[in-house]
């Protein structure tokens, strides 16, 4: 399995897929499901449920693909739909279920553990934990931008389609976010945060790699 599609390999899958080609469409399940996997347990801590939205998505993506038109980006239109359905799934279990049968899952979503990053030796474990730590005092939509831009190496014009935020707004923003990011760091200053913008790239892509 490939790890990166270019645009032209994806518009020739997604053209194929909506022509019927089983081979095209089971290429493009194989490799975004543990990517919108790996996002939809951030949005939605239950793994049973994510993938039955995982599946269902693409089962009516089959089901309906003649009447399907191109996308320009795959990966975020695949992004952008999995969201969409596990925030009406959150929403409606919320509302619909006894209250007595949530747990504090239902209400929990992109927290992040120290467990889920492997030891680096550029980075220590306090300066790990600090990092996570700051992580999670970020807002949800903060650490959503976070995940998207550093774990899935997303565009600013990609994450502002996936969570409907304008992508002027992200850019001026992810300094900021960086600062908080860096705080309580020793070494790290709140006006450089280039160090913090690497080292959140080498820890998701060690995360990537666990």
């Amino acid at each position: 399995m490939q790890e990166k599609f270019n645009k032209k390999d994806e518009d020739l899958l997604w053209k194929k897929m909506k022509l019927g080609d089983q081979k095209s469409f089971s290429i493009i399940f194989k490799f975004y499901y543990p990517k919108l996997y790996t996002y939809g347990i951030k949005l939605l801590p239950f793994s049973d449920l994510v993938r039955d939205q995982i599946q269902d998505l693409f089962i009516n993506i089959w089901q309906s693909r003649e009447a399907l038109g191109d996308v320009s980006n795959l990966k975020a239109y695949l992004f952008i739909s999995l969201r969409r359905r596990l925030l009406n799934s959150k929403e409606k279990r919320q509302h619909t279920e006894p209250i007595e049968s949530l747990s504090e899952k239902d209400y929990q979503s992109w927290l992040f553990e120290p467990a889920e990053f492997i030891d680096a030796a550029f980075v220590s474990s306090n300066v790990r934990e600090r990092l996570i730590k700051n992580l999670n005092s970020l807002s949800v939509n903060q650490r959503e931008i976070i995940f998207l831009r550093f774990y899935n190496q997303l565009t600013y014009s990609e994450i502002a389609n996936i969570v409907n935020i304008k992508e002027q707004s992200i850019k001026n923003n992810m300094p900021k976010i960086l600062q908080k990011l860096a705080e309580g760091i020793t070494g790290i200053s709140r006006e450089d945060v280039r160090d913090i913008d690497i080292m959140l790239f080498n820890l998701f892509l060690l995360f990537q790699k666990k």
